[in-house]
């Protein structure tokens, strides 16, 4: 199989959230058929569709891999489980934990599945997500939409200035290794 560019959103908002990145950015290098690319800045946000008192800590990262979307979904959430993510299906809406990651973009693939949605289907909507992920790849088309990062995140701050989608703070931080 031929390696895919892909864009993996990290986030975490227990513990010390660069630390955490970082290692599960070193650690996701470890597997066999994922090859670390690029990694975004990080920045301190405040909890989006979620009541938290824990701002996270996101970036994204950009990875080249010849795992399938679903062996990259379930390497990310093999991941997550080290660092002590626990997924309730009793619970709704999100939740705090150590470590989030999400596949964003796996190439041009679209997949719409119960177990995987590509691209992520919030994309378009978080901040969090598209300031990261303008700094790696701001050209970037959306298989869907076909919409650049650019001009996604320029949308999303239009909407928000109009008051028609929900305020974000996001502020730039440290670097990852």
């Amino acid at each position: 199989m031929k390696a895919v560019e892909t864009y993996i959103g990290m986030g975490s908002n227990l513990g010390d959230g660069p630390s955490i990145l970082n290692q599960a950015w070193e650690r996701l290098g470890e597997f066999e058929g994922i090859r670390l690319i690029a990694l975004s800045g990080l920045y301190r946000t405040a909890p989006v569709d979620m009541e938290s008192d824990n701002w996270f800590t996101n970036g994204v990262g950009k990875i080249q891999t010849d795992l399938s979307p679903s062996a990259m979904l379930e390497t990310l959430l093999q991941t997550e489980a080290v660092f002590g993510r626990t997924r309730d299906a009793k619970s709704s809406g999100y939740q705090d934990r150590a470590l989030d990651l999400d596949l964003l973009y796996y190439g041009d693939t679209i997949i719409n599945t119960p177990d995987l949605v590509l691209p992520h289907p919030r994309i378009g909507d978080r901040l969090f997500v598209l300031i990261p992920l303008m700094a790696l790849a701001p050209d970037h088309r959306d298989p869907v939409s076909g919409a650049t990062i650019r001009s996604m995140e320029k949308q999303l701050n239009n909407r928000i200035k109009d008051s028609t989608s929900q305020h974000q703070e996001i502020i730039p931080g440290d670097s990852m290794k």
